[in-house]
């Protein structure tokens, strides 16, 4: 099997001259991206960078992006995305666990990076794109005063880490997933054989590229089919993701549910369908309420497939054929991906029957980095074969699946994953807080939104203002509460639990 640097390496040699990437009006064909591949690998090994070492990034889609996650997967490091949204402290956890020795980061997140630096002492290198930044050196500055490295070392491995991806559990804090060259290119292959694709096809990156979902199905599986890629800074303001949408004829279009509802508020013409390029819309990373489903289908008359995974089957585990779609359904196993529905003791239920969700395949992570525990409970089995994905659901007779539930406690907002606990714990470290509570609450465009519940200590001198300021100056913005509501007590079960399904049965 190839890597991941050999598999852009083909396609450079492929199609030198096609274009790969398109960001407003800069084009990167696949012989520049090689290029500017080899260049940033010889920056980053003349920099102390070898096989192993974890090396962040945090960028809002970007060429730079995907120039330095491809030039670590040729030197065999391994990358570290990290969400530009988060705060010192939650990049410096993060760094800290997968022990980054250095990071590629924006001017406008700059600040946030060298705050989290002084926690960090092992990590020695900040680079900052375009012309840099006081406490960081340029990108663009390095890329041009490169000299060729002899014989530089080359990554052959496809079992290697390529990716350490950081995704929370019920404990709060993240755990890396370690994602290797093989689970990507295999993802990607299966995704391929489930999805009517063209090397013609044109897909936009709207989603950004730290999360796994973007990753596999807007970079690299279009990058796998020689295909262009037009990159999306950022989705405001939404109508540019509209313009560029017909300007650069985009055929394949990759998003969250509340993408679609947005995108069902938006004027539309029946003369419009004869111009509009999509040809194909893919929705992930969160439940797809039905009727947004038929609503967006009916409105377009473009097929909307939904699909189902997580970041540690990287990520891709079900889509739905464009062939045969049953509503309410996130579809079928790709090819290679075997699902088996358990009970409690972790026996196979029959078909029909509701029960945790566990997922076999080449695409199944290698375990989470360093936490051994935590990846023997993340597994059915000693062979860490059989991923517990956490989440309910069952099979029907042909094989589709049908969630039932997530995993327990889970908000999900805007496509990102939003742990209560982590934001309970915060909660609780403010002087005036005794209990803490979180629960999201699902609006009709398949988004979530979190309201907090506490009690306090002797009735504190405290207002929700204070406290949702308080979770503000800690937290990345999508993780904070919308909402906070102070109560004299909090339901709870016959052992002291708070019960958070009393607290969702008040979902206004």
């Amino acid at each position: 099997m190839l890597t991941l640097s050999e598999l852009l390496e083909r396609q450079a040699h492929r199609r030198p001259k096609a274009t790969v990437l398109s960001l407003k009006n800069h084009h990167t064909t696949y012989g520049e991206l090689q290029s500017q591949v080899e260049k940033w690998a010889s920056v980053l090994h003349s920099r102390g960078i070898r096989a192993g070492d974890p090396y962040g990034i945090i960028l809002r889609n970007s060429p730079e992006f995907v120039i330095t996650f491809f030039a670590l997967a040729r030197l065999g490091a391994r990358a570290v995305p990290v969400n530009f949204l988060l705060k010192p402290d939650e990049i410096a956890y993060i760094f800290a666990d997968a022990g980054v020795v250095g990071v590629v980061t924006q001017p406008s997140f700059l600040p946030n990076v060298l705050v989290a630096q002084k926690q960090l002492p092992g990590l020695r290198d900040v680079v900052v794109t375009g012309e840099g930044g006081e406490g960081g050196v340029s990108f663009n500055q390095l890329q041009e005063a490169v000299k060729p490295v002899q014989d530089l070392p080359k990554n052959t491995d496809p079992n290697a880490i390529a990716m350490i991806i950081y995704t929370s559990g019920t404990t709060g804090k993240p755990k890396g997933a370690m994602l290797s060259h093989r689970n990507f290119l295999v993802n990607v292959e299966q995704c391929a054989g489930m999805v009517r694709l063209y090397q013609k096809d044109v897909f936009l990156c709207l989603l950004p590229m730290f999360h796994s979902f973007a990753w596999t199905v807007c970079v690299l599986l279009p990058i796998s089919l020689g295909c262009c890629i037009v990159v999306v800074e950022s989705i405001q303001p939404f109508g540019n993701t509209v313009k560029r949408i017909l300007r650069h004829r985009v055929t394949i279009l990759v998003a969250v549910p509340p993408i679609y509802a947005a995108l069902l508020r938006v004027p539309f013409w029946r003369p419009l369908k004869i111009i509009l390029p999509l040809r194909l819309c893919i929705s992930g990373a969160a439940p797809l309420p039905m009727t947004v489903h038929q609503k967006f289908e009916a409105k377009f008359g473009i097929p909307l497939l939904e699909g189902y995974g997580l970041t540690e089957t990287s990520p891709v585990v079900t889509i739905n054929p464009e062939d045969q779609r049953f509503p309410g359904s996130v579809g079928r196993p790709l090819p290679g991906v075997e699902i088996h529905i358990v009970d409690e003791r972790g026996q196979t239920v029959p078909a029909g029957e509701v029960g945790e969700i566990c997922v076999r395949g080449e695409n199944v992570m290698k375990g989470y980095y360093h936490q051994d525990e935590a990846t023997r409970e993340a597994f059915l089995d000693d062979a860490h074969q059989w991923l517990r994905t956490g989440d309910v659901g069952y099979l029907d007779s042909s094989g589709y699946l049908y969630i039932s539930d997530r995993k327990k406690d889970l908000i999900i907002v805007k496509g990102l994953n939003v742990y209560p606990k982590e934001v309970e714990d915060l909660l609780l470290t403010h002087p005036a807080v005794q209990e803490a509570a979180v629960v999201g609450f699902r609006h009709g465009t398949g988004d979530e939104w979190i309201k907090a519940f506490v009690t306090l200590k002797d009735g504190g001198p405290v207002d929700k203002h204070v406290l949702l300021k308080y979770c503000r100056s800690k937290l990345a913005s999508y993780k904070c509460p919308r909402d906070l509501e102070i109560r004299p007590e909090l339901p709870k079960n016959t052992l002291g639990k708070v019960l958070k399904r009393a607290l969702r049965a008040e979902n206004p």
